[in-house]
């Protein structure tokens, strides 16, 4: 399949793009779907739980290089949204084909295409890069972009996770957090409070993530039990507590008072 970047270079893919589709007969519509390539081959047998791994139908989960999500192409609101959404996210651009009408099993098959497609721009890519001996300059860009490209695994495992597991999820990265924290491992805190904030952008502002992990990094007494009134909030919220997130809030509100 030839695709066309209308955003992003073939000769550079990012690794991760949004993909779309037309149909002949339904010209105002586009459907998209969301590609993303691993910089190494994955196993995530090892790490999905069962409740996650019943949603990811066919994907090769032993084996997994490169994958769409979700596997059939959804309608989006334009071409214009997917420009928008390109651009704040950083993901290539790229048009795959049209077809006459939406025929289930062809757009299956089409996505198939149009992942191999890209995946293999990107093995080539990759290939050819690692054989071409760069400046000493560059080597903290490429570390940097390889760091980037392993957090889109978390953004899709996010993605996927109900609200309550997301804060479950939230509740042992803050224990991992903190036991840096007291340990003084600077590398440790700076890769969770990374994970903490892409698992951020996946829940409500109103959990108000920046503030738990403002205080999560405090060791005092005071910052451990304001740490544990954030995120009983959180779960409060989620449960739609709301007389319990009062309470919570005034206990907040008055330990942020005390000197």
């Amino acid at each position: 399949m030839d695709l066309t970047f209308e955003r992003g270079d073939p000769q550079r893919p990012r690794g991760h793009a949004l993909i779309y589709f037309r149909i002949d007969t339904e010209p105002d519509k586009v459907y998209a779907t969301y590609v993303v390539t691993l910089p190494v081959k994955a196993d995530l047998t090892k790490y999905v739980p069962p409740f996650l791994a019943s949603h990811l139908g066919s994907m090769p989960l032993n084996d997994l290089s490169a994958f769409a999500m979700p596997p059939l192409p959804e309608p989006v609101d334009s071409l214009q949204e997917l420009e928008r959404l390109c651009q704040l996210r950083g993901d290539d651009l790229v048009y795959a084909t049209s077809m006459f009408s939406f025929d289930l099993p062809r757009m299956m098959e089409a996505v198939t295409e149009a992942v191999q497609a890209y995946s293999d721009m990107c093995t080539s890519y990759m290939g050819g890069a690692a054989e071409e001996a760069l400046p000493p300059a560059e080597s903290v860009d490429q570390q940097e972009e390889a760091e980037d490209r392993s957090y889109q695994v978390n953004e899709v495992l996010f993605s996927f996770m109900s609200e309550n597991d997301k804060l479950t999820e939230l509740s042992g990265l803050l224990g991992k957090l903190r036991f840096a924290v007291e340990g003084l491992d600077a590398e440790t805190v700076d890769e969770v409070t990374d994970e903490i904030g892409t698992l951020a952008r996946h829940l409500p502002e109103e959990f108000q993530l920046p503030a738990l992990l403002a205080v999560a990094k405090d060791t005092s007494q005071k910052g451990s039990r304001l740490a544990q009134l954030y995120l009983d909030r959180c779960f409060r919220l989620s449960a739609g507590d709301f007389s319990s997130v009062q309470d919570l809030e005034e206990q907040i509100q008055t330990l942020n008072t005390e000197e």
